[in-house]
Order: structure tokens, then sequence, then C-alpha cells
């Protein structure tokens, strides 16, 4: 039975459906179209539907596993959070370092400016996967970094068939090469690659397709601990940490892979210097659709940028001129974690970032003619997130039923929070979103289990299927504190796809890899990236959702090199491995 409030909420949703596409008209073809526009589809579009519902949330449960499968060490970074460098860490990476077919997983551990007791320093840890249970190899493989990191991004720089772990740190960063024995060596200085400043995040992407991977690092502050903010340092009436505003924002740097090992800081000649802001989330991923990688960067306080491929080694930074840089009302945003996908099923890649405290978490559609809108009132993703401060976070298919859902990790930066009146509380609960479908979101944290009941002051958050059982879990770091590993359980009801891709004339992880399934006439997309969310690398295998169906009818891979290759009928429920076809 359709009750008055249904058909109200029904209504409302449908005129900013209205209104979403009056904004695109007027873009495109000015004020008379968008008129014109709104006048014909009105009395149609405000004519309510209520389509079929998608599958029940309560059907899929979020457990959280990490004592349970040995993954269970303390996050420490600082003490009291008396400076902004303590309230930074969240990196985290899923990857097969050992190559036997399952995810281990690195952790990004911090330190203090209070010091230690000798034997007591934090140290990064690598945990083995043994067959759904992880072993903390950290001391045999060799790496165990004890700088304050932060962020960490995985891929086989080098090509020869293992992947590595990049570090962004305070201090000196870390580039460790895989020995494919089980060991790492430090090569940063060897490489090239040990930037020295405030490193966030970093991602991996071929950026000039000559199959061999290149290295954005984000850089947050200039930051010294006797540095003296131009600003005070009041949050609601309260003494906090000093930061962002008020202290000075520090370059990104960009090196290009030379191919010997060996990197080149080529930051200024392709176009991306002259542009310090703070920071945060980086991911490369082809967002014009033309075949080349570009580079989102999400800044806390300050524009975003996005430097669009400029395909002859040189990139032009559009975050403006795109609809990216600011939110849909011209706001700078308090940005942290980006999570790039195609959440409304048109073949264009959307960006999704999460904000601080009082911001609204902004999804920007791509409109596919190189300008996003922000959309994120209209899909529903602002119905969680303003009390809260959010970071790591992802698209993935948490149900398999063939579309995007959100994930957001949240927890406040100030521990003063917890004080009265602030209405706010430093640990927070993360949230899930179900896309419905149709291009709206459903908040359904409370019904899927008790991992999202939990309250900690998160961060990072990091995707893959670790117990190999066809859907996708969360590993999500939390500020001193043990980390969380929510299985998913009950998301294999529906059938699944795993593509693992192996270049050959491209970079050998198949990186930038654009790979496109159809299913009963649905096409569904995605990209091998690496690093993505808050500062974290999610695992290589792209992931698909096939709800019932039980064969893909046609896979489609479009390579870095150029290369364009189909399969066709594939079985589902499988891991298919695709080995970069030579003309």
């Amino acid at each position: 039975m359709v009750t008055e409030s249904m058909w109200w909420k029904a209504c409302e949703s449908t005129w900013s459906a209205v209104i979403h596409r009056c904004r695109r008209h007027r873009q495109r073809g000015g004020p008379v179209v968008a008129a014109f526009f709104l006048l014909l589809l009105a009395p149609i579009l405000l004519t309510p539907s209520f389509a079929e519902a998608a599958p029940p949330a309560g059907s899929v449960q979020f457990i959280d596993v990490a004592a349970q499968v040995g993954v269970d060490a303390l996050s420490t970074s600082g003490k009291d959070i008396e400076y902004i460098v303590e309230g930074s860490i969240g990196g985290s990476a899923f990857l097969d370092y050992d190559d036997d077919g399952d995810v281990d997983l690195y952790v990004a551990n911090g330190s203090s400016f209070h010091g230690f007791a000798p034997g007591e320093h934090p140290t990064n840890l690598l945990y083995r996967n043994d067959g759904g249970h992880f072993t903390d190899v950290t001391t045999e493989a060799g790496v165990g970094d004890t700088s304050w990191s932060l962020g960490c991004v995985a891929a086989d720089y080098d090509n020869d068939g293992d992947i590595d772990i990049y570090i962004a740190t305070f201090g000196r960063n870390t580039l460790y090469r895989n020995s494919g024995d089980g060991t790492f060596v430090d090569d940063t200085e060897a490489a090239g690659v040990g930037d020295s400043g405030y490193g966030t995040g970093a991602a991996f992407g071929d950026y000039d397709r000559d199959g061999d991977l290149d290295l954005y690092v984000s850089n947050y502050i200039d930051f010294s601990i006797n540095y003296e903010s131009t600003v005070p340092c009041v949050w609601k009436t309260l003494d906090i940490m000093c930061g962002p505003r008020g202290m000075l924002p520090q370059s990104d740097v960009f090196y290009r892979n030379d191919g010997d090992g060996t990197f080149s800081d080529v930051t200024d000649s392709v176009g991306m210097g002259g542009k310090a802001y703070y920071g945060y989330g980086a991911i490369f991923s082809d967002l014009n659709g033309d075949g080349w990688p570009d580079v989102f960067v999400a800044d806390d306080m300050s524009p975003n940028l996005l430097f669009i491929n400029q395909q002859d080694g040189t990139f032009s930074e559009e975050g403006l001129a795109s609809g990216v840089g600011f939110s849909g009302d011209g706001q700078e945003q308090g940005c942290m974690g980006v999570a790039i996908g195609d959440y409304d099923g048109d073949g264009h890649f959307d960006v999704f970032i999460t904000n601080f405290e009082g911001e609204y978490n902004v999804l920007y559609e791509n409109q596919g003619d190189g300008f996003f809108l922000d959309a994120s009132f209209v899909a529903g993703v602002t119905v969680r997130g303003n009390p809260d401060v959010g970071w790591g976070t992802g698209f993935f298919d948490y149900d398999n039923d063939g579309d995007q859902d959100l994930f957001v990790a949240n927890g406040h930066t100030y521990p003063q929070a917890d004080m009265p009146y602030t209405n706010a509380s430093y640990r927070q609960p993360n949230f899930l979103l179900q896309n419905d479908g149709n291009g709206r979101f459903t908040d359904v944290s409370d019904k899927v289990g008790p991992g999202l009941a939990i309250l900690e002051s998160s961060r990072g958050a990091s995707f893959a299927d670790f117990d190999g059982d066809g859907d996708i879990d969360i590993f999500v770091l939390n500020l001193n504190s043990v980390p969380n590993l929510l299985r998913n359980d009950g998301g294999n009801a529906n059938n699944y796809l795993f593509v693992k891709t192996v270049g050959r004339r491209s970079n050998r992880d198949g990186i930038g890899t654009r790979v496109e399934i159809t299913v009963a006439g649905k096409t569904q997309v995605r990209e091998v990236r690496s690093g993505a969310s808050y500062l974290s690398h999610n695992d290589l295998k792209v992931h698909f959702g096939l709800g019932k169906a039980d064969r893909v009818d046609e896979i489609v891979l479009r390579w870095p090199s150029g290369v364009v290759q189909t399969i066709k009928d594939v079985a589902a429920n499988q891991v298919i491995e695709v080995v970069e076809a030579t003309p």
C-alpha cells in the first residue's frame, strides 16, 4: 500500500532528479533548453515510481574477525594528539606478495614525539595469508619500517613478476623491492624515490604508457614541532592541535619510471609543479575516457586537483574547470579519502570524497564531457556524514548484485570532541550505503551486522576478498587502537567474477587496464588501480557482482598499451587470469 509519506518522499526524490537533469542541460545548452526540458519531463518525472527494491541488506553481515585471524597489533601514532601529524596515519595494503593466489596484508604504523623504551618502538607489519588466517612475517620479510609511516601502496614497479611496496612517511619515504623469495630489499636510495617531506597518499600508474609504472606522492604540511600557527588553534571554543590552516602546505612529487629500476623527479616538467596544497588521497584514473591515465588528488582545506593527461608527457590541472576543485556550492572542504567508480552504470568513472565534520561527503557525477556535477544530495550520499569526519572509503559491490555500493570509515581528528556541548564524538561508527541500482543510495549500516556498530577513530580502509569466498571484505585501521577486519558473510549468495590482469606490453600488473563485462545486456566497468581510499591500497584483482547470472557474456579489456582484448562466455564464481594479448 502506498502511504502519503511514501508519496511525498518519492515526489521529493523525483523533483531532485528533475533539478539535477535541468542543471546538466543548462550547462550543455543554456537556460532555454533547461526550461524546455523541465516543462516537458516534469509531469512524467513527478509521478512517483515504486521500483522493485534492492536485495534486503540484512542478508549480508559484516563481522569483525581481526583478532580471530591474527591481525591484532596496536596502531600507534602520538599520545594525546597534540600535533597534526599524530592524527594522519591510516595506510594499509592488500597484496599477494608471495604470489600464492591469496591476498596478504601490509599495515603502516606510526611513532611518537615522546619516544619509546628500548625494543618497544612500533613497526610496520606484513601479514602472510595462510588460508584465511594471517601470520606476522615482518621480521623475516625485512619490511619492519620504523618511520612514522602514513600511507602505503603496492605494485610491481620493476616488472619482474612480484609486487613491491612503497611507503609514504613523515620523513624519508621507503621503497621495498620484492626479491621474489619472501624477502624485500630497501631500494629507496637506488631508485631515487626517498622524498623526505610529510608524505601521505601515493599511487602508481603508467602516465606515458611506456610499459612501466610511474609514481605520484602527495605531501601535506611543511611541518615542524616548533612551528607556530598563524591562526588560532581553536575548535568550538576548545584549544586543539594546530593545522592545517595557519601552516605552510607542501608540494607533491611526481616520479617518472626510467625503466631501469630508477625514477626521475619530473614534477615541474610534466606540469604538476607550483601548486602546494594540503594533499591527502591520490589516485590514477582515466576520468575523461581518452585511454590515458589522469591523476586526482584530494586536498584538505584547499582545492582538489585534477591533472588531465595531455598525451604528450605533460598534464593540465583542470580541477576548477571540471567541477571537482570545490563542492557544488563553491566551498573548499576538508577532503581526506577518495574513491572512484561508476556508481550509475553509464560507463564513466565518478568521484567520491570524504570530508570533515559539518561538511557533506561529496559525490561528483562524471558527465562524460570533461565536466563533473555535484550529485551528492540527489544520489543520497549525504544521508550520513555531516556530524562525522570521513577518511577511508571505497566503491565496492558488497552484495554482488551488480552495482557499486559505498563504505566510509569515520573518526574525529580532535579528542576534545568528547567534551560536553561539542555535539560530536571522537570515536564514530563507520557506515555503508547500498546502491539501489537507480542512481541513489540507502544507508544500511544498522542492518549489516555488528561490524558497522563498532566505535573507533578510524582512518584508512582497504578492500579485498581475504578468505576467498567470493565477496569483498574490509580492513579498517583505527588510530591508537587495534584494527578491524570486517568479514563479509552472505555477499556470496549472489554470483561473482574476479579478473586478474597480467601485462606483457603494458606494465606487469596491468594497472590502468579498463575492464568491461556484459551480463544479460548490462555492462559494468572497472579499472585496475594501485592506490585508493585514504592512504591505502586495494587488491589489484577487479571484482564484479553478477547477481543470479551464472555466466558472463563478454569481457573486454582495454590495456594501457592500446591492445583491446575480448573474451566470451565465461563461467561465474571464479578468478580468471587474463594475460595481455600480443599483436
